[in-house]
């Protein structure tokens, strides 16, 4: 369980079943539980970036690349490969009754932004007591960071450059464990590894060229990296704290409990995420909030969504008034730009029905 679904629980069961709620509370819970064998779907999604500040670039035409069958996969080679659209984990085989037949070539998996697809042998999926290990994007796309088996360690790949870089701070495998978490900077500088939901031991936000490690508290979790600064959200209070990369800073609270969080807007101040109640009431709903204040500025309707949808995650900005929400409706997975001034949400993208719980996406925290 993880700390959003322990936190929300109470909540969620005094309250009349909606598909919208328990939708992004299990997709919350999905990105951050462990993947037990049986587990048989693969989650993509392509959402693509540019560096820090700057324009984010999305797929055009209205459909993600496809990735190549899995029979035609190359390993990631060394050196140059480009930018990467999304990431994405192989499922195990299963036969035509749904019955586990083999789940020994499950790997991670990367899609660049011209189409290809490569395994990422080198980042280990599952501990060997089967906990589940993410991957983490940065917002253009350009850095992978992953967890070694061999390094015991994360590592930091630079696929436009080529360049490699392995974490100072050794992890053992063993300190993974359920609920673990993931976060890469642009730069490929820091990583933020959150070891367990609810465990004892703190997150740490890794130096990746001097080794520096600091403490996040373990009430907390990680959601990006950005000029500087980590964004740390505690559920339900809720707290956000934007955290600068040396440490120090302090958390702002909210009134009522929000989820689905944004990374920080360009201009430094906003967030947006979801209101619990609004989720509960099943109405497609933005809250911009004010991360020096606490104050809620103003709530969003949603307009131009499929019937029956809702927003299912918030992601990047792509400019500093338009924010990327994923959206679900029945079995499809699509991708909208809303802009938080009106409302208006304009499609993006779509993805393939059956990729559908593994979403890794570019900027945004990796877990299950």
């Amino acid at each position: 369980m993880t700390r959003l679904r322990e936190a929300l629980k109470d909540l969620a069961e005094e309250a009349p079943p909606v598909s919208l709620v328990d939708a992004a509370i299990a997709g919350h819970r999905r990105r951050r539980r462990t993947r037990l064998a049986v587990t048989a779907v693969v989650t993509a999604a392509a959402l693509m970036a540019t560096t820090a500040g700057a324009t984010v670039f999305w797929p055009r035409g209205g459909q993600v690349a496809t990735p190549q069958r899995e029979g035609t996969v190359p390993d990631l080679p060394d050196g140059k490969v480009g930018a990467i659209g999304y990431a994405y984990q192989t499922p195990c085989y299963v036969s035509a009754d749904r019955q586990v037949i083999d789940c020994r070539r499950v790997a991670w998996q990367v899609v660049t932004r011209t189409g290809t697809t490569y395994r990422v042998p080198q980042a280990l999926v599952t501990t060997s007591k089967g906990n589940d290990i993410p991957v983490a994007v940065s917002r253009d796309g350009r850095m992978l960071a992953y967890y070694s088996r061999a390094a015991q360690a994360h590592v930091v790949r630079d696929l436009v450059s080529g360049q490699e870089t392995t974490s100072p701070v050794a992890v053992k495998e063993d300190q993974i464990k359920m609920g673990n978490q993931l976060v890469v900077s642009d730069d490929g500088r820091y990583v933020a590894f959150d070891p367990h939901v609810n465990h004892k031991e703190p997150g740490l936000l890794i130096d990746m060229r001097t080794g520096k490690a600091v403490s996040i508290p373990r009430e907390y979790e990680p959601i990006s990296i950005k000029d500087g600064v980590v964004e740390l959200v505690r559920y339900v209070k809720t707290d956000l704290w934007l955290m600068p990369v040396t440490g120090g800073g302090k958390p702002v609270r909210f009134e009522g409990a929000y989820i689905n969080f944004s990374e920080l807007a360009p201009d430094g101040r906003t967030v947006v995420a979801s209101y619990f109640k609004d989720l509960q009431a099943g109405t497609p709903m933005l809250s911009l909030l004010d991360t020096k204040t606490g104050r809620t500025l103003r709530k969003v309707p949603v307009r131009g969504l499929p019937k029956r949808s809702g927003i299912f995650r918030t992601s990047v900005w792509q400019s500093p008034s338009e924010v990327v929400v994923l959206s679900m409706a029945g079995k499809n997975n699509s991708t909208y730009l809303v802009n938080v001034n009106t409302g208006k949400a304009r499609h993006l993208a779509d993805y393939p029905h059956h990729l559908k719980t593994r979403l890794i996406l570019p900027g945004a925290a990796g877990g299950k």
